[in-house]
């Protein structure tokens, strides 16, 4: 396979110097990346993506079985070109898709009339599939979205839903594979790219949101001008709007007195922040 793909990166890969491997490294580490899903997911524990994660098992010699949304079909493939025994590949909590042998694919869904408009999904999507405003309800474009899991964590509402999408027995062939995950793959890069230029604009005055923008940050030795009252307001805000949300739910099942003084207590809270 070409090592092309290896050659103008995002900024953030930098720091693994593939220019100076060795040809047959260089090689393999191009092949496994373009067996990997290119969901840019993290659950190898490479949070910068697939490519850090093939260095890896070719550098480092790390298990070649951590792909969890490729399940056992992209370990056993690794295992191959890696020449080494296969390993169980690291369990998903979703079963198994027949149609692919892998963990069934799933994608995000917001739940509409529970997002408060809060973008801090936005910046955790590796493929700029969510789009919104602040304090305006945001959408997910499915066909876009791969499933990676990273959205759930930022939201402070929990408005954001899994739903299992099996894979048409029709696009399960190599030549389909190829182009989405090619697709992926350069979707993704174009959100490190614009995330590298974001950061290096000197009127980008938001604090950093994710954990790609603090290893672009050091990759880059950018220094941002944060406003930090800002920034301490903003999770401030997104708490209290945690905490209401629970206790409204709570008290749209059983009335409560105390429930309902404490609930009163923190949207005033919320004011007083001008959120």
């Amino acid at each position: 396979m070409s090592t092309d793909r290896l050659d103008d990166l995002p900024i953030l890969f930098n720091r693994f110097g593939l220019e100076r491997l060795t040809q047959n490294q260089r090689d393999k580490i191009a092949t496994v990346d373009a067996t990997l899903p290119q969901t840019q997911c993290g659950l190898c524990d490479h949070p910068e993506g697939c490519l850090p994660y093939a260095i890896a098992m070719v550098v480092d010699n790390e298990p070649h079985n951590k792909c969890v949304p490729g399940g056992q079909p992209v370990s056993d493939t690794i295992a191959r070109i890696l020449d080494k025994e296969p390993l169980p590949a690291r369990p998903s909590p979703w079963p198994v898709d027949p149609n692919t042998s892998r963990p069934t694919e799933v994608r995000a869904v917001i739940r509409e009339d529970d997002c408060i408009g809060c973008t801090k999904c936005i910046p955790a999507c590796p493929v700029d599939a969510i789009i919104g405003t602040g304090k305006h309800m945001h959408t997910i474009i499915s066909d876009l979205c791969t499933g990676c899991e990273l959205c759930l964590p930022p939201c402070p509402v929990d408005c954001i839903d899994l739903v299992e999408v099996p894979r048409d027995p029709a696009t399960e062939t190599v030549e389909f594979r190829d182009k989405e995950q090619a697709h992926l793959r350069y979707r993704y890069h174009n959100h490190l790219n614009r995330v590298a230029d974001q950061m290096a604009d000197k009127t980008h005055s938001k604090p950093v949101t994710s954990v790609i923008e603090t290893m672009i940050g050091n990759a880059s030795h950018q220094s941002l001008d944060i406003d930090t009252s800002k920034a301490k307001a903003t999770i401030a805000g997104a708490k209290l709007r945690t905490k209401i949300k629970k206790l409204e739910k709570q008290l749209s099942v059983r009335p409560n007195d105390s429930k309902q003084a404490e609930l009163d207590d923190l949207k005033q809270q919320l004011a007083e922040l001008g959120e």
